[in-house]
């Protein structure tokens, strides 16, 4: 059979079909990352682009985290309120005194502990669905417990002066609040800026306790970027909470619906929802902007591009 006849007939050469792979490579993934240049409001945009196509597997992953500090939050609560008489806070006061600033000490620590887990939590997620990824809940999961004993020792070292803060805030008289919140807020503002991204940190670069010195490298970079979006989602979070947690009354105002006797349950229930929701977009954002630090500072996504063009060059 000569050349002509192998191409008329179509039929390739043996050489040629020795030389066709049987199994075509698969395509590079293509990476969801894109640059911003609005730091502050490009972050909380992608994050509310990837909570409306994956709000399931976010807050799934968040309720597992959640649901255990509540119910440790309640159980010491009803022991508390058991033994009221026999209660001491560390401050000295007793009784439903002393209930009633120890669970207000005890409600700050719980919340800023679940944050820093679903801030985890959304990063293990957020990350590898942004390189175009398909994450999966259980795995995440997974990694938060792994990391769980780092994860505590850089929650207790970074959020301690908020908490003692917000504490203050809480046990001082109103008037008193109002007059040193203009003060307050900012310095606390810049604290929360200062360990934005060390949940993050911890759970994309393996540093240890080091994360917590790269996560303020990093945050200071773009410092103003950081310290506007500590606002930024302070205020939004604060607004969709109200929004949620209002909604049983305004349905309750047309008239239309009632609740009764369970008029408190109803509203209980969907306080817990707000924090529900509100947490998990707050996280899945820093995650966002955690990864716009980088790209912004670090040129994130040029390594990116450059690896899928060229392949990863061996250090």
């Amino acid at each position: 059979m000569t050349s002509w006849v192998e191409i008329e007939s179509k039929t390739p050469p043996p050489e040629a079909a020795a030389a066709t792979p049987a199994v075509a490579p698969k395509p590079a993934t293509a990476t969801r990352l894109r640059r911003t240049d609005q730091l502050v409001v490009g972050s909380i945009d992608a994050a509310a682009h990837v909570f409306q196509r994956r709000a399931r597997h976010v807050v799934l992953g968040s309720a597992v985290l959640m649901v255990p500090m509540v119910a440790l939050h309640l159980l010491l609560t009803v022991l508390a309120f058991d033994q009221y008489q026999q209660f001491d806070s560390f401050l000295g006061d007793r009784g439903y005194v002393g209930v009633e600033t120890g669970l207000v000490l005890l409600g700050l620590v719980v919340q800023s502990l679940s944050a820093h887990l679903i801030g985890a939590y959304t990063a293990a997620y957020l990350v590898p669905y942004q390189m175009g990824g398909e994450p999966r809940v259980g795995v995440c999961l997974r990694r938060v417990v792994r990391k769980l004993p780092l994860l505590l020792l850089t929650w207790a070292l970074t959020h301690w002066p908020t908490l003692l803060t917000m504490w203050w805030f809480a046990t001082i008289a109103p008037t008193e609040v109002f007059g040193l919140a203009w003060i307050m807020v900012p310095v606390l503002a810049v604290i929360s800026a200062m360990s934005l991204v060390v949940a993050p940190v911890v759970m994309i670069e393996q540093l240890g306790v080091r994360s917590i010195a790269r996560a303020w490298r990093l945050a200071r970079t773009r410092f103003g970027a950081a310290f506007g979006f500590v606002f930024a989602c302070g205020l939004l979070g604060a607004m969709l909470a109200a929004f949620i947690a209002f909604l049983p009354q305004l349905a309750k105002s047309t008239g239309f619906i009632t609740f009764g006797s369970f008029g408190w349950l109803v509203q209980g229930v969907t306080t817990q929802l707000a924090v529900l929701i509100v947490l998990p977009f707050v996280a899945i954002a820093t995650a966002q902007m955690y990864l716009q630090l980088r790209v912004h500072a670090e040129g994130l996504d040029i390594a990116i591009a450059a690896d899928r063009a060229f392949g990863r060059v061996a250090s």
